[in-house]
């Protein structure tokens, strides 16, 4: 079974990984809770021992959830040798003293895009969640979106596309958030089947974009770099308006071209893509 990775989604927001914090704030903590409910989540998340964020550029604020799920609260920026920003309102019990830790100066990010999943995106932390803050190199399965975007993601054994809808899907990519997320966190086995004849195309992905950067390929030149289609389009320009586009099998985002290709074409004996289909090879 694949899963949506947070690892995925802070890369397509052009976090670094191993620069970025997750940290997830306990329900069982008085001070948070009150910190969260009196608007000061900021300064309670920046009061941590010395020197706790200096590795750190961004850091990931989830709160406890149910078990050992987690919802992400916000992200803040770490402005390393400035000054900490306190609220003038903060209350007092925030300010006084506590163990050993200090004021940092963590601040919000403007034009976060990772706002529009506040409050909505949920992930599962893992069975150590006793250790409330984490690496973001930490592969974390997102389990749950909420209405984050127009379109929801249906599952992948549920896609099926007519040209139209694919090259909306990759050109909006927030109305689609969700469809770029899941799409761009795998590498695919797909086909393209010609409604007007019944010809199949058997393709894959394995790049760093998963299938989504190989679907942003047809949704541009229509033919992907496919002769059969190259040629296709020459004898008849609107022939692509027959295509349908599916997934037959998902993929790992690590796994090799080699192991990639030998899957493909698998699929291309079994359908007979190759002297009955798009397939030239």
């Amino acid at each position: 079974m694949s899963h949506f990775h947070l690892s995925d989604l802070l890369k397509r927001c052009n976090y670094n990984l191993n620069k970025t914090l997750l940290i997830r704030h306990s329900l069982k903590h008085e001070r948070f809770i009150n910190a969260y409910r009196e608007g000061f989540l900021r300064e309670y998340t920046q009061k941590q021992p010395p020197h706790f964020f200096d590795a750190y550029d961004h850091v990931i604020v989830f709160s406890a959830d149910e078990g050992t799920t987690s919802k992400y609260l916000t992200s803040y920026e770490v402005r390393h040798g400035e000054e900490p920003s306190i609220s003038p309102d903060c209350s007092s019990y925030l300010l006084e003293p506590y163990k050993d830790e200090i004021m940092h100066p963590l601040f919000e990010i403007s034009n976060n895009p990772l706002c529009q999943y506040e409050n909505k995106l949920f992930i599962e932390w893992g069975k150590a969640a006793v250790k409330w803050y984490q690496k973001g190199t930490n592969e974390k399965n997102i389990t749950q979106l909420i209405n984050t975007s127009q379109f929801v993601f249906p599952g992948y054994e549920k896609v099926l596309l007519s040209f139209k809808e694919l090259k909306e899907i990759i050109n909006d990519a927030q109305a689609y958030a969700n469809w770029h997320i899941a799409l761009s966190a795998i590498n695919a086995i797909y086909a393209i089947t010609d409604r007007s004849n019944g010809k199949i195309y058997i393709g894959s992905s394995y790049n760093k974009n998963g299938l989504l950067g190989r679907w942003s390929d047809y949704a541009t030149s229509i033919h992907g770099g496919n002769q059969a289609f190259k040629q296709l389009l020459t004898q008849n320009p609107t022939a692509n308006l027959h295509f349908q586009y599916t997934i037959l099998k998902v993929l790992p985002k690590d796994i090799t071209a080699l192991e990639v290709i030998e899957i493909e074409n698998s699929f291309k004996r079994k359908l007979q893509t190759i002297p009955f289909g798009y397939n030239r090879n």
